[in-house]
């Protein structure tokens, strides 16, 4: 899910009735950047294994559920205060963005393609939210960004190279391209989530994002669900299956978000964004070791740019 520059603003401004939480130590900081790195890598392997037992949109709905019960709940505990103002409504209605439409894409093009190359295009959101600042905001792009920016569109091209040839054992096209869009999504938000976390606290800010990202797609569900696309009720999933996917949902939606906000309390925004960088490295292992799924060698080039790339470009952000 998404989020490099939404999450780069400091936390700090906590608008709760206790004091503000100590700092934590460097390595702790460094620590909590990695683990949620490894939550949302490995969230997409946990989610493409639960697709094998029900449809991406029930998926992403018993997901968004889990993950809004575990930010509310703490909302509730650290005792924000949360305005249901005009404000706050039109800053929710962010949430269509991600993880509304971007998630939607995502699940959709994750059943259809690999975990791997899922994580792999994923990865390259910096790059697509670089692009978007640069056209929607104005902000100047120097050379060494174009450079990498080139690099990284480069590798996710080698990435979807062998699905494009329909080479068996790989993804399909279509997949790749449905999560490509949904990475644009996730990007686009990043760009109107900007300014709105200087004014709300990013938990209740996520909460209500979630909120709204849940009601879109319980819409799309409906939808689905009238057309006879998707079959009704859950009925026929076993519960640890149900189990599978609530868990999956609080580490990709709560749990890694949670995890970045304890690291930004220390660590500078363009050093925790570094560590995003290593998603694709999680999720790519966790595909090898429970799914089997394995890369050719033009997409271990592929790879090789996106993550280089990518990982400079945020050592290179202000």
């Amino acid at each position: 899910m998404r989020r490099a520059e939404a999450m780069t603003q400091h936390a700090s401004s906590m608008d709760s009735d206790s004091a503000a939480p100590r700092r934590p130590s460097r390595g702790l900081a460094v620590l909590a950047a990695v683990l949620s790195a490894a939550c949302w890598g490995s969230a997409t392997v946990m989610s493409k294994g639960v697709l094998d037992h029900m449809p991406p949109m029930t998926l992403l709905t018993v997901q968004l559920t889990a993950s809004i019960f575990v930010l509310w709940l703490a909302v509730l505990i650290l005792r924000f205060r949360v305005r249901f103002d005009r404000a706050s409504r039109r800053a929710s209605l962010s949430g269509l963005l991600e993880p509304g439409l971007a998630y939607t894409f995502g699940i959709v093009g994750l059943a259809l393609t690999t975990a791997s190359n899922s994580a792999l295009i994923g990865a390259a959101e910096p790059v697509f939210v670089l692009l978007l600042a640069w056209f929607v905001l104005k902000e100047k792009i120097g050379a060494p960004m174009l450079v990498l920016g080139a690099m990284a569109t480069l590798g996710i091209v080698l990435v979807m190279a062998p699905d494009a040839r329909g080479l068996p054992g790989q993804g399909s096209l279509l997949g790749d391209v449905f999560v490509l869009i949904g990475t644009a999504f996730a990007a686009l938000y990043v760009i109107a989530t900007r300014r709105l976390v200087s004014r709300i606290d990013p938990l209740p800010l996520s909460a209500l994002q979630q909120s709204v990202g849940l009601v879109w797609a319980l819409g799309v569900l409906a939808a689905a669900l009238g057309l006879g696309l998707v079959p009704v009720g859950l009925a026929g999933v076993p519960a640890g299956v149900l189990l599978l996917a609530a868990a999956s949902g609080v580490i990709q939606y709560a749990l890694a978000f949670w995890f970045y906000l304890f690291a930004l309390q220390s660590l500078p925004a363009n050093v925790a964004g570094f560590f995003l960088t290593l998603i694709p490295v999680f999720g790519m292992a966790a595909a090898f070791v429970f799914l089997g799924e394995t890369l050719t060698p033009l997409q271990w080039l592929g790879a090789c740019c996106v993550i280089f790339s990518v990982a400079m470009i945020s050592r290179l952000a202000p």
